[in-house]
């Protein structure tokens, strides 16, 4: 890295402020000192002196012990900084400063507490005033409180938190001017100052949270008048620009390039780094890619933020964009309060060459960026013909043995491995290298403990080869470990390497002896999945729609994705992926996997310490995948995959009662009680109309997280069943209208033909004030209203309305359903029964398939009996 880089070339190097770089659990050591293992971090990375240092945020919730009593002190960074500057005022020397402010806790509570107490100790009773800082305190007799009044006195106009932070940030690199300007320095020193994210928007790539402020400051190395340069930069050119100023040729490849000729006042140019330049971004499951004017935007799904925003502003809609950033004279558009935002217009139906080649650009990047392959250094460009490279199935460490650094030769256990639920078990790793220091071990439990680094033993030496093990206890816990790799060296430098690459992920294994125990395993994995995800994409509910449409035909790990009912299930299966990788051993199948999320699905939305909740108990394994079932000739394009399963005709939305209770009997043997209580899944989610077609964003009843029974009472509205109904003195429509005098459903055309839409028309039922509707489409309805001879082909219902209490309406009351409204009002008025007949039908469902259950199972789960299995996996060796 850059400091190291320095350090090797007789820099002194140093760093100031914040570091938020480290992970902290996985530098504490067992003295529980995240400080101080944060601080060996940081030298380990090329810093000879760490002052004022913040190992993280700073928390003002208490969770983090190193940041109790201390607060944000500008003071004393800027103090720190310049004494660096100042003791080193002879030498060369790169300093990294990171000011704390404006980003929170409260910078105004800040401005209250002693700048005498530090990150470095409480110097309270060491000093009678503060740190004396030239440009900050030094004017107020280093007092800090009389100098932060004065702070609060110029922010006075504004009652912003940032407004204040920005201006003590800015004294302290007032303060940083004046040292090197005293000191004679600052000519001859590079300054670059930027800030990390845009202000408009963070953790999104429109351009109000990727493109940012960065200002150079350089007189003897640039010039001394101030101009501004457009060329197309990014945070990864800093590190070959400064060493390029410096004349350093760095020992290793880097991302990035350096723009110090091109910003030349005489010889330079922006034109090619302004029009040609191609740059990539990315934010959780989002990408782009920016070139010259024109930026292509391919984000992960119809939830991520950006489409949020796109859809509420009335801009677009869709996961894929196409926008040109520039006006009619090629200079960059900026939004602002009079000019609308150039990423407000979609281009991608207007020139779709030109998002095929910008998506071409994207995939090169991230097949040349795929952590699970050595790294290339080879920038994308506007020529996409060059393959993406293929990813190993296992990999190594992207590191080479030259100049000494330690390489990995083998580890145990292998990613995905399985092993026995034994007493203990024996981490080992390999190293080519004569002269190691030592090879540390973490390793995380399946419950999520991390012991923290420790030593390895040296267990055997042949020639340059060193075995490292370590010996765990896995005997009490069966599930997934993890563990990761820290070899170091006795070279000057201290060469470390980790494994995985920087320590960020871990070297996955299972331990388990019956499949019970993967099962369960499996199950916390997925209910860890549906935990950490994204908040916006609700993953239960489409694990639940994910079994549903897997089972119609047969539960067997296969979707067809061609069919445009499967729509938005790439979400459910492409989340599900590891798990299946990691899990599929002792006969659990990537079907079981599918089964077992939409178990925990379910489980996982009842009402939390609700005593009617219920187990949903995954019974049977060993549901064979469709490539073991069918001939290549049976799926889709003759490749039998989770992708490509056969074609299975899913229900239509605009079913009537006797067509509803058909289909349920006739592909899962369901009564019609069956029937009414897996309708109940519709509690869970939603309706969007890139995918079904529905405006139905809010769902069924309105909270689209929360399997209960208000799906029932938002069509029947009883607190009582219609048992109570005193028919003679009343007739059945006059109870059934009784039942329903809480809510009205009206019926609303949705047109579909907006260009973002490929999905049909649709007729939805609706109550509601809109953008806040809830929906209901006419097979719900079809549980209490009998619709049969009502409806239009596409489901217009225009005979009948939902209800009319006795008074003139414009037309009567659509008939109510006998078979099935009984039973709807009885879920309405009692939760715990929905919940057990909902359990019942909807694992009755996922039992479904070409495979023999009737044997029944006593001590779940248990192996079904398959008509045909050809690649059933048994336990690894």
């Amino acid at each position: 890295n850059i400091a190291q880089t320095f350090k090797g070339a007789g820099y002194e190097t140093g760093m100031v402020g914040k570091w938020h770089l480290t992970k902290n659990n996985l530098v504490t050591g067992d003295d529980g000192d995240v400080y101080g293992g944060v601080k060996a971090e940081i030298e380990r990375c090329g810093f000879m002196d760490v002052e004022a240092m913040y190992p993280d945020n700073l928390d003002e919730s208490g969770n983090q012990a190193w940041s109790t009593g201390l607060s944000h002190n500008m003071e004393y960074v800027a103090y720190k900084a310049v004494e660096f500057i100042t003791d080193n005022a002879a030498k060369d020397w790169f300093l990294y400063v990171n000011p704390t402010v404006p980003h929170g806790p409260g910078v105004e509570d800040a401005m209250d507490v002693d700048c005498r107490i530090t990150t470095d100790g409480d110097f309270t009773t060491h000093m009678e005033n503060g740190w004396s800082v030239e440009g900050m305190t030094a004017e107020f007799g280093d007092n800090c409180t009389a100098y932060r009044e004065d702070v609060k006195e110029r922010a006075s106009q504004s009652d912003s938190n940032d407004d204040l932070g920005a201006i003590w940030v800015d004294d302290a690199i007032g303060a940083i001017y004046q040292a090197l300007n005293n000191t004679n320095q600052l000519g001859d020193t590079l300054i670059l100052f930027q800030l990390d994210h845009g202000k408009a928007e963070k953790d999104k790539i429109w351009e109000g949270g990727i493109r940012i402020p960065q200002f150079i400051h350089y007189p003897d190395g640039i010039a001394d008048t101030p101009r501004d340069w457009s060329g197309l930069v990014s945070t990864i050119d800093i590190g070959p620009t400064m060493l390029d100023f410096a004349g350093i040729s760095p020992s290793y490849d880097m991302d990035g390039k350096s723009w110090k000729n091109a910003i030349d006042p005489i010889n330079g140019s922006e034109d090619d780094w302004k029009n040609n330049r191609c740059l990539f971004f990315e934010s959780s499951d989002d990408r782009a890619v920016r070139c010259g004017c024109d930026k292509y935007m391919l984000l992960g799904s119809d939830a991520s933020p950006e489409v949020t925003e796109a859809v509420a502003s009335d801009w677009w809609t869709g996961t894929e964009a196409l926008f040109d950033l520039c006006d009619a004279e090629n200079d960059y558009v900026v939004a602002d309060s009079s000019t609308e935002s150039p990423e407000a217009t979609n281009l991608l139906e207007d020139e779709p060459q030109k998002a095929e080649d910008l998506k071409s650009l994207l995939q090169c990047h991230l097949g040349r960026t795929d952590a699970t392959i050595s790294p290339l250094y080879e920038e994308c460009t506007g020529s996409v013909a060059t393959p993406s490279p293929t990813a190993t199935p296992k990999p190594t460490l992207p590191v080479a043995n030259n100049g000494g650094v330690p390489e990995l030769i083998e580890y145990f256990p292998w990613q995905y491995d399985i092993l026995p639920l034994a007493s203990n078990t024996v981490l080992s790793a390999t190293v080519l290298d004569d002269n190691i220091k030592r090879v540390r071990f973490n390793l995380q439990y399946p419950d999520g403990t991390r012991p923290g680094f420790a030593a390895g033993t040296q267990d055997s030496v042949s020639g340059d080869l060193t075995t490292y093990t370590r010996t765990v206890d896995t005997s009490s816990q069966s599930g997934k470990y993890g563990f990761k790799l820290e070899i170091q060296d006795n070279s000057d430098d201290i060469e470390t390497v980790c494994f995985p690459a920087d320590c960020s992920s871990w070297i996955e294994f299972v331990v388990a002896d019956t499949a019970a125990q993967v099962v369960t395993a499996a199950r916390a994995e997925i209910s860890d999945i549906i935990l950490r995800n994204n908040p916006d994409v609700n993953l239960a509910a489409k694990f639940v729609r994910h079994g549903f449409h897997d089972c119609v035909g047969g539960c067997d790990g296969c979707v067809d994705m061609s069919n445009p009912d499967n729509a938005g299930l790439d979400v459910p299966i492409e989340a599900l992926e590891p798990v299946v990788d990691i899990f599929t051993h002792f006969g659990v199948t990537r079907a079981d996997i599918w089964v077992l999320a939409a178990l925990e699905g379910s489980s996982i939305t009842q009402e939390d310490g609700d005593p009617d909740n219920r187990d949903f108990e995954m019974d049977w394994i060993g549901r064979p995948n469709c490539e073991d079932l069918n001939e290549p000739a049976d799926c889709v394009d003759e490749t039998c995959n989770h992708i490509r399963g056969p074609n299975r005709n899913l229900p239509s939305p605009n079913l009537d009662t006797h067509d509803l209770l058909e289909f349920f009997s006739n592909e899962f043997g369901f009564s019609d009680r069956d029937t009414v209580a897996i309708m109940g899944a519709h509690s869970l989610g939603g309706l969007q109309r890139e995918n079904s077609g529905f405006n139905g964003v809010n769902g069924w009843v309105g909270n689209t997280r929360l399997l209960a029974n208000d799906y029932y009472d938002s069509i029947v509205g009883a607190t009582a069943s219609l048992a109570d109904c005193d028919t003679s003195a009343n007739s059945v429509d006059d109870c059934v209208n009784d039942l329903k005098n809480s809510n009205r459903w009206e019926q609303v055309f949705v047109e579909n033909s907006e260009p973002e839409f490929s999905t049909p028309d649709r007729w939805e039922w609706e109550r509601g004030t809109n953008p806040d509707h809830f929906v209901m489409v006419n097979s719900d309805i079809a549980l209490v209203r009998d619709l049969n001879g009502l409806m239009t082909d596409d489901g217009e219902v225009s005979t009948c309305q939902w209800k009319c209490n006795r008074n003139n309406c414009a037309l009567p009351a659509c008939p109510h359903a006998p078979e099935t409204i009984g039973v709807a009002a009885e879920y309405a008025s009692d939760n715990g029964l929905f919940l057990e007949d909902f359990e019942s039908a909807f694992k009755t469902m996922l039992a479904h398939g070409q495979y023999d259950t009737s044997a029944g199972c006593a001590s779940p789960p248990c192996t079904v009996g398959a008509e045909a299995r050809r690649n059933l996996r048994g336990p690894s060796n």
